[in-house]
């Protein structure tokens, strides 16, 4: 599980500084003000750690030229940006990296050459004890590493892949429903970055036999899981994976009766489908990252989601855990109130939440909004969600004046009948 990521010179951010990731994080905050380009800084060092950290050619095939210089602050090609994640590693790799290491953090820097090609200027890796003590740094500089261990640093190098090749990002468009899908031979290990695999793949798990628990609950098959869980949302009462020329159908249950196919069932659920599905599919130790997943949901059904994504940090899978680690970028304050009201009622400990909120300066600035064991932000700041209580205050006041308005004129109106008549 990432435990922080700081950013340096991408896009709006000069440096964020260490950014805290829980479990379940939610980032808050006006549009523009930078929350997308955390997800695409993951997605980047992702790509780099695919390709391979130390070989130059292996940057510019995962990261051409164009998509650098978008990320550089103010597209200026002379500054460097910097991406540094840490993580907990898994026991075998704690066991592989140093005794007693317990956090592992990366730390890269790349920009553009002067001939304007990608270039990697520098990674440093830091593993650290329980207490975050440095027990050992490695870094290579321009491909060539300072440190001549080179076992070690492939262990570091495959460490990091591992860790970044975990990441999963759903954004915030959906493609169409459709009618019928062909179901892929082998389980997927997401549904797309705009959810279009979401039906196949979770006709696949379901074919392949993945069941799946909620806390000490019973096991139930992919689908079934995910249909009650949409069922909670109250957007259907529940889907079904049918038969259908060239594959399967998904036909939503309506929950007055009455059944429709997924492509007439309402934007709501062809948007939040591949939530479900993703939140649910993606392997054992995956961080996801939702853009957004609340679009096209009703408030009722944005609170639900909060119980979903809680259901999918607690689901268990051949009676063990999944280690899921999930990012959402969201305007949704019914969704927030939904995770303070658990986190209340002691279904979800504080610690596993954390929620950020950017305000929308140049250059960008993030706040952690601090919560107690009750689910009480301590540290609010103005106009999360606009100033409620001043649209309150307008309305009742411009209420009233137009009440005044409206009893004056009527006065009037019975003297001017009044006098009429004394005539």
């Amino acid at each position: 599980m990432y435990t922080t990521i700081r950013l340096r010179n991408v896009r709006a951010w000069a440096d964020s500084g260490d950014i805290a990731l829980a479990p379940l994080t939610l980032f808050y905050g006006a549009n523009g003000a930078g929350k997308s380009s955390i997800a695409q800084a993951l997605d980047a060092l992702a790509r780099i750690a695919d390709r391979g950290f130390t070989d130059p050619a292996a940057l510019v095939a995962a990261l051409p030229a164009d998509a650098v210089r978008d990320m550089i602050r103010d597209r200026d090609p002379t500054r460097l940006i910097g991406i540094d994640l840490a993580w907990q590693p898994d026991a075998s790799m704690q066991a592989a990296l140093v005794q007693g290491a317990r956090r592992l953090a990366v730390s890269v820097e790349l920009g553009l050459d002067p001939a304007g090609r990608p270039r990697l200027h520098g990674l440093h890796w830091t593993v650290t004890d329980r207490a975050d003590r440095p027990l050992r740094v490695v870094a290579v500089h321009d491909g060539h590493p300072v440190d001549k261990d080179a076992a070690a640093i492939d262990v570091l190098a495959a460490a990091t892949a591992a860790a970044v090749g975990g990441f999963v990002m759903l954004g915030p468009l959906r493609a169409r429903p459709r009618r019928s899908y062909a179901v892929p031979a082998r389980v997927p290990a997401d549904v797309g970055p705009r959810g279009q695999g979401a039906v196949p793949a979770m006709a696949a798990a379901d074919r392949a036999g993945r069941r799946l628990s909620i806390g000490d609950g019973a096991a139930r098959g992919f689908a079934d899981m995910i249909s009650d869980r949409l069922a909670t949302l109250g957007l259907v009462a529940g889907v079904d994976l049918v038969d259908a020329p060239g594959g399967v159908a998904l036909i939503a249950r309506g929950r007055r009766g009455g059944q429709a196919p997924f492509a007439e069932a309402g934007f709501g659920l062809s948007q939040v489908l591949p939530a479900a599905v993703a939140a649910f599919l993606v392997p054992a130790g995956s961080t996801l990252w939702l853009e957004q997943p609340e679009l096209h949901l009703h408030a009722a059904a944005q609170a639900a989601l909060g119980d979903l994504l809680i259901d999918a940090l607690e689901a268990r899978e051949a009676g063990r855990a999944r280690h899921l680690q999930i990012l959402v970028e969201t305007h949704s304050e019914p969704l927030l109130n939904r995770i303070q009201r658990r986190i209340a009622e002691a279904r979800l400990a504080a610690d596993r939440v954390a929620v950020h909120w950017c305000p929308g300066t140049v250059p960008a600035t993030i706040e952690r909004l601090e919560m107690d064991e009750t689910g009480e932000i301590l540290n609010w700041p103005d106009d999360v969600f606009g100033d409620e209580m001043a649209d309150v205050t307008a309305r009742a006041v411009a209420a009233a004046a137009r009440r005044k308005a409206r009893r004056a004129g009527e006065g009037e109106g019975e003297g001017e009948g009044g006098g009429e008549g004394g005539a």
